[in-house]
C-alpha cells in the first residue's frame, strides 16, 4: 500500500526486448502507485518498429516524444549507452 500522486499526468514507457515478469511488474506497480500511467512495448515481439527494421535508438527517440520516462531492458550490453 501507500503511494501518492507525485507522478500524476506522467507517462512511463517500458520497452522490454527480454521478458521479465518481476521487473516489468515492479515498474508498473510503482508508476501506478505514484499516480502515473504506463505504455508497455514488447520490443522482441511483433511490432511495427521491428518489422520495418527501425533501430533501437530511433524507436527510443520516437517514444520520448510521447512519454516522460523510458525504462529499457535489452539483452545487448551497453545498449542504453548507445541510445
Amino acid at each position: 500500500k501507500g503511494g501518492d500522486n507525485r507522478l500524476a499526468h506522467r507517462i512511463l514507457a517500458t520497452v522490454f526486448y527480454e521478458a521479465s515478469t518481476r521487473t516489468s511488474s515492479s515498474f508498473q506497480a510503482a508508476m501506478q502507485r505514484l499516480g502515473g500511467t504506463i505504455i508497455h512495448i514488447d520490443g522482441k515481439g511483433n511490432n511495427s518498429a521491428n518489422a520495418k527494421g527501425e533501430s533501437l535508438s530511433d524507436t527510443i527517440r520516437c517514444l520520448e516524444c510521447y512519454v516522460d520516462l523510458t525504462v529499457l531492458r535489452h539483452p545487448t550490453t551497453g545498449s542504453v549507452a548507445n541510445v
